[in-house]
């Protein structure tokens, strides 16, 4: 097919909501461009997206609609960047989980509840996503601060709520910010909050106990000293992911060019150091300095002249 039919059966297809066609002309243009494309690894990204952007929606049980975000995971374990030392931890945890009826058949609790720590935009969200995604699960995220800003004076009730609807199915349940309402000051002081805060705990706490393993738990904190010792032992898994170092960011970096092989990233764009760093920080700096050389590129072409340019996602 010639690519103008191609162009005009997919706005057919998709002005008839016609999905499987869609995907269809989608994957024979895929077919037809070299590995090197950025076409193709974009067209490839956005079908390995699409089914299950409306699976997890629907997956998401009623009651806990307003309360738990349903996402998709936007990576890869093999495009997550990691320490040494976890990667190794993370490797183990799925192994026990891809081998979860042998180990009940023994008669041991196969692990499902792991603690993330480490300051912000070093990829504690990143790995819960990861995780979901290679265990072919669905992610429910919900943000500590949020349910507790939103309905303090009935927080217990919405955590247990949250809990106890999640446990329909498999899914891997994401709670960020763990420190806002399990810390160890939580119950201390004259605050006419602290007994909504103990009940809170408590109830956290014992949901926590009650969780099948079929729901995998992910709690993340950007202060693990901040939590209660009774929240923190209660998971099987404990991981310190930390501002990047010089290596980290190398690997990264190349992890990211070959996202956009068209632009001359290891080449072209100035070193980029830690200097103490977040991962998310120094993504900003690196797309900022695509998102300008493509711009220049597109600067330097006669007027009237333009070349096709690869399309850089950037999120």
């Amino acid at each position: 097919m010639a690519k103008w039919q191609e162009v005009l059966a997919l706005a057919r297809y998709a002005l008839e909501n016609n999905r499987d066609q869609v995907v269809n002309i989608c994957r024979c243009i895929i077919s037809n461009e070299p590995d090197s494309s950025s076409l193709k690894y974009q067209l490839n990204r956005l079908l390995s997206r699409a089914p299950s952007m409306m699976a997890f929606q629907e997956l998401l049980p009623k009651d806990l609609k307003g309360l738990v975000l349903a996402m998709e995971p936007g990576m890869t374990l093999a495009d997550t960047e990691l320490p040494v030392s976890v990667q190794a931890q993370v490797e183990i945890f799925l192994e026990e989980r891809a081998h979860a009826e042998a180990i009940h058949a023994a008669g041991l609790a196969v692990p499902h509840k792991v603690l993330l720590s480490g300051p912000p935009g070093n990829g504690k969200t990143t790995l819960a996503g990861a995780i979901a995604k290679e265990l072919t699960l669905p992610l429910f995220v919900v943000d500590f601060s949020e349910v507790v800003s939103s309905y303090l004076g009935e927080s217990g009730s919405k955590f247990a709520k949250i809990f106890r609807g999640a446990v329909e199915k498999p899914c891997v349940l994401f709670l960020d910010e763990m420190e806002t309402v399990l810390s160890e000051r939580a119950g201390h002081g004259n605050s006419t909050e602290v007994g909504e805060m103990k009940r809170i705990v408590s109830t956290l706490l014992m949901e926590i106990d009650r969780l099948p393993d079929h729901v995998i738990l992910v709690g993340a904190t950007n202060h693990e000293e901040m939590l209660d010792r009774a929240v923190v032992r209660r998971f099987d898994f404990y991981w310190e992911l930390p501002r990047p170092d010089e290596d980290m960011v190398q690997s990264w970096l190349r992890r990211f060019a070959k996202r956009y092989p068209d632009i001359p990233i290891l080449t072209a764009m100035p070193a980029i150091a830690a200097d103490g760093k977040s991962l998310s920080d120094i993504e900003r700096d690196v797309k900022k300095w695509c998102r300008r050389w493509i711009v220049e590129q597109a600067a330097r072409r006669p007027a009237g002249k333009t070349s096709p340019q690869p399309e850089l996602v950037l999120q």
